[in-house]
């Protein structure tokens, strides 16, 4: 089963203790790179949570996000009495300077800025205890499994779009392989014709057994079965590799890279305008499931 590198995941964890949310997120890498992005009082645990992702992921540039919050961390409201006092001072001093004898509430000034604060109480320690990290393995795995989920998910999309295109190549084989014969029977024709328009009018005569081994050596040498049986032996060894390996995304691209180069060959040897255009129809649709199994695993 092939799986794309893109996705995400994603786990949390709420008690009366701790909230604990878990992100996963993942993109095209040739190789597994990990990022961890995690509160300092976790730190302790930083080694473990990179063994697991290595464990688990194999390709990809992996993002682990992890927020924590325990009680002592939740907002509290506190009033801030020197800055009270002081907007009370100058209210009142302002009142008696014009002379108005409304009367300043509590609500007004609570109002004012800087009055109402939000303070954050936050501890400076390490949490690095067994049960917490059995706690925190398990909302990782959670993440990663969710993660696999979308990958797999993603990756039949690929699949759907790689065997189009794989398909689409069959097709045209079928058709190059139909036209190969023509390639020497045109030769033939032509060269028999050419040497008949030369010696027209002359007394010089070629033997035909002269002709047909100039016509065997063109036969030979624009010969494209061999590697038209290679890369359709290489269209077969990539489905193998989609149904039965995993990870098979740096394989699938070598299995991609032989047959451009099969293609290629058969281009050069054919010698022919109508398989030409078919070859350059075969790159085309390499060059797209290139591009796809670029995002495989």
């Amino acid at each position: 089963m092939i799986k794309s590198m893109t996705g995400f995941g994603q786990s949390e964890l709420k008690d009366e203790e701790k909230t604990i949310t878990v992100e996963l997120r993942s993109v095209n890498n040739k190789y597994l790179k990990i990022n961890i992005r995690i509160p300092d009082l976790l730190s302790g645990v930083e080694d473990k949570l990179e063994k697991l992702l290595k464990s688990e992921l194999s390709r990809g540039t992996i993002n682990l996000t992890i927020d924590y919050k325990t009680c002592d961390q939740i907002a509290k409201c506190a009033i801030n009495t020197d800055i009270l006092r002081e907007y009370h001072s100058l209210i009142s001093n302002a009142r008696e300077e014009i002379s108005i004898q409304q009367d300043v509430t509590l609500d007004n000034l609570i109002s004012l800025p800087g009055v109402l604060e939000f303070k954050r109480d936050s501890s400076n320690g390490k949490v690095e205890n067994e049960d917490f990290w059995q706690e925190l393995e398990q909302l990782v795995k959670l993440s990663i499994n969710d993660l696999k989920k979308m990958r797999e998910t993603e990756g039949q999309n690929l699949r759907i779009e790689i065997d189009k295109w794989k398909d689409n190549i069959s097709v045209l084989l079928d058709d190059i392989e139909t036209m190969a014969p023509k390639v020497v029977k045109e030769y033939s024709s032509k060269i028999q014709e050419r040497v008949s328009s030369l010696l027209e009018g002359t007394d010089s005569k070629i033997e035909n057994s002269d002709l047909h081994k100039e016509i065997a050596i063109f036969a030979d040498r624009c010969d494209i079965s061999e590697e038209l049986g290679r890369l359709r032996s290489h269209i077969l060894l990539f489905d193998n590799v989609m149904d039965n390996e995993e990870p098979n995304g740096r394989k699938l691209e070598f299995i991609v890279q032989e047959m451009f180069r099969e293609a290629n060959t058969i281009a050069s040897k054919a010698n022919y305008a109508d398989i030409i255009k078919d070859v350059i129809s075969i790159k085309t649709e390499i060059e797209r499931m290139k591009e796809q199994i670029l995002n495989l695993e």
